[in-house]
């Protein structure tokens, strides 16, 4: 299977994650306490990051494995690349 159509299906079967991982990522970032919240001019930094990287592949980073959307919203997650 080529690189850039691969995606974790464990995630959506433990976590049922509905196909618009946007929504989904909404309703996590509104869960985190105000000062865990990246921000949305660190989100937009972080994933214009992640979009030049080779490891993403349909909004997933095939680094560790992680939504990159969910990954970049809170403040203290880290790039498991150490890119951010």
């Amino acid at each position: 299977m080529p690189e850039e159509k691969r995606y974790c299906r464990l995630c959506d079967i433990v976590a049922d994650i509905p196909q618009d991982v946007g929504e989904y990522a909404q309703k996590l970032y509104d869960l985190l306490p105000p000062g865990e919240r990246a921000g949305e001019e660190m989100i937009r930094s972080r994933l214009d990051v992640c979009a030049a990287c080779s490891k993403l592949s349909i909004d997933t980073c095939l680094a560790c494995g992680c939504y990159v959307l969910i990954r970049t919203s809170a403040k203290s997650s880290r790039c498991p690349k150490k890119r951010w």
